[in-house]
């Protein structure tokens, strides 16, 4: 995926080597985010997302999902009004604490006081 991604002109993040962000005229005109065999696609303009997804249709079956709900366990919540992006993993958490039995604990405030000890007594 990485070679197809850089043919296209595609640039991987520094920061994050699942992030690619492909520019035209210094603008950024898309962003792909890549984990296996999921990808989400972002972009201003849907002429770029769409010229994308022609090109990926040349080396790999692909489903269009549609506008981005869900990915690796993340809501994705978007307030066009606000031009804002929400990101909610409570779904994600509550299964996670079902999957190992954690729904009784008791939470505490974290961090804990700076140089507390703890004992087991």
């Amino acid at each position: 995926m990485h070679e197809v991604l850089i043919k296209f002109g595609f640039i991987c993040a520094f920061t994050d080597n699942c992030l690619y962000i492909k520019c035209h005229k210094e603008r950024i005109v898309l962003l792909i985010l890549v984990y296996i065999d999921d990808m989400a696609v972002v972009g201003p303009d849907g002429c770029y997302i769409a010229s994308f997804k022609l090109f990926l249709e040349n080396d790999f079956e692909i489903t269009d999902l549609g506008k981005l709900k869900y990915m690796l366990g993340v809501l994705v919540i978007k307030d066009h009004l606000r031009h804002l992006i929400y990101l909610n993993q409570s779904v994600y958490i509550q299964h996670t604490i079902a999957r190992f039995r954690l729904e009784n604990l008791t939470p505490v405030s974290i961090p804990l006081a700076i140089k507390h000890n703890l004992t087991l007594s």
